[in-house]
Protein backbone atom coordinates (compact mmCIF):
# COMPACT_ATOMS: atom_id res chain seq x y z
CA UNK A 1 0.00 0.00 0.00
CA UNK A 2 1.24 3.39 -1.23
CA UNK A 3 1.64 5.61 2.10
CA UNK A 4 2.90 9.33 2.61
CA UNK A 5 6.38 9.39 4.40
CA UNK A 6 6.99 12.62 6.58
CA UNK A 7 9.78 13.03 8.71
CA UNK A 8 9.45 15.06 12.20
CA UNK A 9 11.36 17.94 11.01
CA UNK A 10 9.53 18.85 7.84
CA UNK A 11 7.46 21.64 7.63
CA UNK A 12 4.68 19.60 6.46
CA UNK A 13 4.82 17.75 10.40
CA UNK A 14 3.98 20.96 11.66
CA UNK A 15 1.22 21.67 9.27
CA UNK A 16 -0.13 18.03 10.13
CA UNK A 17 -0.06 19.09 14.38
CA UNK A 18 -2.00 22.60 13.21
CA UNK A 19 -4.70 20.85 11.21
CA UNK A 20 -5.50 18.00 13.74
CA UNK A 21 -5.66 20.54 17.02
CA UNK A 22 -7.56 22.86 14.81
CA UNK A 23 -11.57 22.54 15.03
CA UNK A 24 -12.51 24.05 12.12
CA UNK A 25 -9.95 22.12 9.93
CA UNK A 26 -11.14 18.80 11.62
CA UNK A 27 -14.63 20.14 10.66
CA UNK A 28 -13.48 20.36 7.11
CA UNK A 29 -12.06 16.86 6.95
CA UNK A 30 -14.94 15.21 8.17
CA UNK A 31 -17.13 16.78 5.79
CA UNK A 32 -15.31 15.86 2.87
CA UNK A 33 -14.69 12.22 4.10
CA UNK A 34 -18.73 11.13 3.03
CA UNK A 35 -18.53 12.61 -0.30
CA UNK A 36 -16.53 15.12 -2.68
CA UNK A 37 -17.24 19.30 -2.15
CA UNK A 38 -16.05 22.18 -3.63
CA UNK A 39 -14.74 25.09 -1.49
CA UNK A 40 -17.89 27.06 -1.56
CA UNK A 41 -20.27 23.56 -0.59
CA UNK A 42 -18.04 23.40 2.22
CA UNK A 43 -17.86 27.02 3.18
CA UNK A 44 -21.84 26.85 3.00
CA UNK A 45 -22.37 23.87 4.97
CA UNK A 46 -20.43 24.60 7.53
CA UNK A 47 -21.00 28.56 7.62
CA UNK A 48 -17.32 29.30 7.26
CA UNK A 49 -15.46 32.51 5.13
CA UNK A 50 -14.71 30.77 1.59
CA UNK A 51 -10.98 32.03 2.76
CA UNK A 52 -10.77 30.19 5.69
CA UNK A 53 -11.84 27.07 3.87
CA UNK A 54 -9.41 27.87 1.52
CA UNK A 55 -6.71 28.02 3.77
CA UNK A 56 -7.06 24.61 5.77
CA UNK A 57 -8.00 22.97 1.89
CA UNK A 58 -4.67 24.00 1.04
CA UNK A 59 -2.84 22.77 4.15
CA UNK A 60 -4.52 19.84 3.92
CA UNK A 61 -3.59 19.60 0.31
CA UNK A 62 0.02 19.52 1.12
CA UNK A 63 0.21 17.09 3.95
CA UNK A 64 -1.41 14.78 2.03
CA UNK A 65 -5.33 14.57 4.07
CA UNK A 66 -7.32 16.28 1.45
CA UNK A 67 -6.90 14.99 -2.72
CA UNK A 68 -8.69 16.74 -5.91
CA UNK A 69 -11.49 14.26 -6.74
CA UNK A 70 -12.33 16.13 -9.76
CA UNK A 71 -13.90 19.03 -11.47
CA UNK A 72 -17.47 20.24 -11.98
CA UNK A 73 -18.16 23.63 -13.91
CA UNK A 74 -20.04 26.29 -11.60
CA UNK A 75 -23.02 29.30 -12.54
CA UNK A 76 -20.34 31.27 -14.37
CA UNK A 77 -19.22 28.07 -16.35
CA UNK A 78 -15.26 28.29 -14.49
CA UNK A 79 -14.19 24.76 -13.68
CA UNK A 80 -14.59 24.61 -9.75
CA UNK A 81 -12.07 21.60 -7.94
CA UNK A 82 -13.55 19.07 -5.96
CA UNK A 83 -11.77 17.80 -2.91
CA UNK A 84 -12.54 14.49 -0.81
CA UNK A 85 -10.38 13.61 2.27
CA UNK A 86 -7.37 10.62 0.81
CA UNK A 87 -7.69 6.87 1.79
CA UNK A 88 -3.09 7.24 1.78
CA UNK A 89 -1.86 6.95 5.58
CA UNK A 90 0.70 9.24 6.57
CA UNK A 91 3.73 8.14 8.47
CA UNK A 92 6.36 10.16 10.53
CA UNK A 93 9.24 9.21 11.01
CA UNK A 94 12.61 10.76 11.72
CA UNK A 95 14.75 12.44 9.47
CA UNK A 96 17.15 9.47 8.86
CA UNK A 97 14.62 6.81 8.88
CA UNK A 98 12.69 8.40 5.63
CA UNK A 99 15.07 7.24 3.08
CA UNK A 100 15.61 3.96 4.95
CA UNK A 101 11.83 3.18 5.08
CA UNK A 102 11.40 4.25 1.26
CA UNK A 103 14.68 2.05 0.26
CA UNK A 104 13.26 -0.96 2.20
CA UNK A 105 9.93 -0.93 0.69
CA UNK A 106 10.95 -0.26 -2.85
CA UNK A 107 13.73 -3.18 -2.40
CA UNK A 108 10.83 -5.60 -0.53
CA UNK A 109 8.56 -5.34 -4.34
CA UNK A 110 11.69 -5.71 -6.07
CA UNK A 111 12.52 -8.96 -4.43
CA UNK A 112 9.25 -10.35 -4.76
CA UNK A 113 8.64 -9.13 -8.79
CA UNK A 114 12.07 -11.06 -9.54
CA UNK A 115 11.41 -13.99 -7.49
CA UNK A 116 8.11 -14.28 -9.23
CA UNK A 117 9.62 -13.73 -12.77
CA UNK A 118 12.27 -16.74 -12.09
CA UNK A 119 9.87 -18.99 -10.92
CA UNK A 120 7.39 -18.66 -14.00
CA UNK A 121 9.58 -18.73 -16.07
CA UNK A 122 11.20 -22.09 -14.48
CA UNK A 123 7.49 -23.41 -13.95
CA UNK A 124 7.10 -22.67 -17.63
CA UNK A 125 9.87 -25.06 -19.06
CA UNK A 126 8.98 -27.78 -16.81
CA UNK A 127 5.53 -27.79 -17.43
CA UNK A 128 6.61 -27.48 -21.42
CA UNK A 129 9.07 -30.38 -21.04
CA UNK A 130 7.20 -32.43 -18.81
CA UNK A 131 4.22 -32.24 -21.50
CA UNK A 132 6.16 -33.29 -24.30
CA UNK A 133 7.82 -36.25 -22.53
CA UNK A 134 4.54 -37.28 -21.45
CA UNK A 135 2.85 -37.02 -25.01
CA UNK A 136 5.62 -39.05 -26.51
CA UNK A 137 5.76 -41.58 -23.65
CA UNK A 138 2.15 -41.75 -24.47
CA UNK A 139 2.16 -41.84 -28.31
CA UNK A 140 4.78 -44.85 -28.04
CA UNK A 141 2.94 -46.93 -27.15
CA UNK A 142 0.49 -45.56 -24.31
CA UNK A 143 1.77 -47.21 -21.45
CA UNK A 144 5.52 -47.46 -20.00
CA UNK A 145 6.26 -50.94 -19.31
CA UNK A 146 8.55 -50.78 -16.02
CA UNK A 147 9.82 -53.90 -14.37
CA UNK A 148 9.38 -54.56 -10.98
CA UNK A 149 11.30 -57.25 -8.79
CA UNK A 150 10.50 -60.88 -9.93
CA UNK A 151 7.79 -62.45 -8.23
CA UNK A 152 6.00 -65.54 -8.75
CA UNK A 153 2.76 -64.97 -10.17
CA UNK A 154 0.27 -68.02 -11.33
CA UNK A 155 -0.43 -67.37 -14.74
CA UNK A 156 -4.70 -68.31 -15.50
CA UNK A 157 -5.32 -71.23 -17.70
CA UNK A 158 -2.11 -73.05 -17.52
CA UNK A 159 0.08 -74.39 -15.12
CA UNK A 160 2.88 -71.75 -15.31
CA UNK A 161 3.94 -69.17 -13.35
CA UNK A 162 5.59 -65.95 -14.65
CA UNK A 163 8.75 -64.47 -12.87
CA UNK A 164 7.82 -60.85 -13.99
CA UNK A 165 5.21 -58.19 -13.35
CA UNK A 166 4.19 -54.65 -15.31
CA UNK A 167 3.23 -51.89 -13.92
CA UNK A 168 1.70 -49.32 -16.19
CA UNK A 169 3.10 -45.84 -15.66
CA UNK A 170 0.52 -43.54 -18.11
CA UNK A 171 0.93 -39.43 -17.42
CA UNK A 172 -1.29 -37.01 -18.62
CA UNK A 173 -1.90 -32.94 -18.92
CA UNK A 174 -2.68 -32.94 -15.18
CA UNK A 175 0.80 -34.53 -14.25
CA UNK A 176 2.56 -31.80 -16.05
CA UNK A 177 0.47 -28.78 -14.29
CA UNK A 178 0.80 -30.67 -10.79
CA UNK A 179 5.11 -30.44 -11.45
CA UNK A 180 4.86 -27.10 -13.00
CA UNK A 181 2.77 -25.51 -9.90
CA UNK A 182 5.25 -27.79 -7.64
CA UNK A 183 8.05 -26.14 -9.20
CA UNK A 184 6.79 -22.84 -8.89
CA UNK A 185 6.74 -22.58 -5.53
CA UNK A 186 9.50 -24.24 -4.44
CA UNK A 187 11.70 -21.52 -6.93
CA UNK A 188 9.55 -18.59 -5.37
CA UNK A 189 10.58 -19.63 -2.27
CA UNK A 190 14.28 -20.29 -3.12
CA UNK A 191 14.54 -17.60 -5.00
CA UNK A 192 13.23 -15.29 -2.24
CA UNK A 193 14.99 -16.79 0.33
CA UNK A 194 18.19 -16.40 -1.31
CA UNK A 195 17.49 -12.77 -2.76
CA UNK A 196 16.62 -11.76 1.19
CA UNK A 197 20.28 -13.22 2.37
CA UNK A 198 21.98 -10.91 -0.53
CA UNK A 199 20.24 -7.91 0.52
Amino acid sequence: MDYETIDIHDDRARELAQILTNEKAIEILHLVEDRPLSISEISRQLDIPISTVSYHIDKMLRVGLVEVAGKKYGKRLQEVRLYRASNRPILLVPRKSVSKIRKSALGFERLHLISLSVAGLISAGVYAVSRRLLVSVSSSGGNLSVMSTPKRVPVPGSGETSTTARASLSGGPDLAVVLAIVTFVLTFLLASYILRRRT
